[in-house]
């Protein structure tokens, strides 16, 4: 690969090299979830969200048995970890990008809900794939990737290692209360890992990266260790689309975006918000990236997986614009450029 050409002092330039990802198998339809008695049904689950499917690492048995009602069990019962989830995803990306575990020079992770608190899990994961390195958590739920990428341009490119392995992991299905009207359907799990280097030119330059929070409003999202998962889902709903309406109209003035050309990959947080905010800024959906229909909110992991799932769409000179948010409250957006 290539050297990129740049004062090595300098605020780096970042390229991204690849993304793997990883689902599990387990697929939760809304059928499902309306045969376990929750008071809703398939128009309003199609009307509010948008969402027809969603996977998890807890096995339909346990879930149509015990609907989930001791969480803490939940652990116990997942037929896979986050950090299962986040070796898959982080092998598909070194496969990718044509590189060896051991040329990563730095881990860092978003596990929102680990299966332990120590080891981090960003260490938990070095140690499987076989990687001897610095190895640290970087959390902040669902705006991670940006916040990931935002926190490696703050560093000058001779602090950078060769290669950085940045992964956003989470399986949020466990801390859903199955009883519940809503929770369930908004759901569902996986991992990405991308591949950066501020030393080899990549598919996508970072072209900006962005991110902010307002701890004022952290209550608005609560992911408890023992407890069910629990928002203001209309507060943190209008917040989203807002927020994020609001970042890409300075974005489209900053970088003098084309929608007929560039891209736009939002938080997968359900699809009739998405659907709100191409809506307002005339987003075509064919430049409109996303997964959410299938998948259900991945939390940190839904973006970085879209962008993923769609890297051999990407064209020369384009622009994919990644704008997330959610808890926090926190919000974060990345721009790239395809070489």
């Amino acid at each position: 690969m290539a050297d990129s050409s740049k004062a090595q002092d300098s605020t780096p330039e970042l390229y991204l090299h690849s993304i793997g990802y990883a689902h599990p198998d387990n697929a939760i339809s809304n059928q499902f979830v309306i045969e376990l008695g929750a008071d809703t049904s398939e128009q309003w689950i199609t009307e509010k969200l948008g969402i027809f499917s969603r996977r998890s690492v807890l096995p339909l048995s346990y879930i149509k048995d015990t609907q989930n009602q001791q969480p803490t069990k939940a652990l116990e019962s997942s037929q896979q970890t986050p950090t299962d989830l986040a070796v898959t995803a982080a092998e598909m990306a070194l496969k990718k990008a044509g590189i060896s575990a051991d040329k990563i020079g730095l881990v860092i992770c978003d596990c929102c809900f680990p299966n332990q608190t120590a080891p981090v899990e960003s260490q938990r994961i070095a140690q499987r794939l076989g990687i001897a390195c610095s190895a640290y958590d970087v959390l902040t739920a669902c705006p991670a990737f940006a916040l990931h990428v935002d926190y490696l341009m703050n560093f000058k490119t001779t602090e950078l290692p060769e290669y950085i392995l940045t992964i956003t992991t989470a399986a949020l299905t466990q801390t859903v209360d199955y009883k519940d009207r809503t929770d369930p359907v908004i759901w569902g799990d996986g991992a990405a890992a991308a591949i950066f280097s501020a030393r080899h030119i990549g598919k996508l330059k970072v072209l900006y990266s962005f991110f902010d929070a307002d701890p004022t409003r952290s209550q608005a999202v609560i992911v408890d260790r023992y407890k069910f998962f629990k928002q203001d889902g209309r507060a943190v709903r209008d917040f989203s689309v807002r927020q994020t309406v609001r970042m890409l109209k300075e974005l489209e003035v900053k970088f003098q975006l084309d929608w007929s050309r560039d891209v736009f990959i939002g938080h997968q947080a359900n699809a009739t918000m998405l659907r709100q905010i191409t809506a307002n800024r005339l987003i075509p959906d064919s430049n409109h990236w996303h997964n959410a229909e299938e998948y259900g909110n991945q939390a940190s992991a839904g973006a970085p997986i879209v962008l993923g799932m769609h890297w051999d769409q990407l064209q020369k000179g384009q622009k994919i614009v990644v704008s997330v948010l959610g808890a926090g409250l926190s919000w974060g957006s990345v721009v790239f450029e395809v070489g």
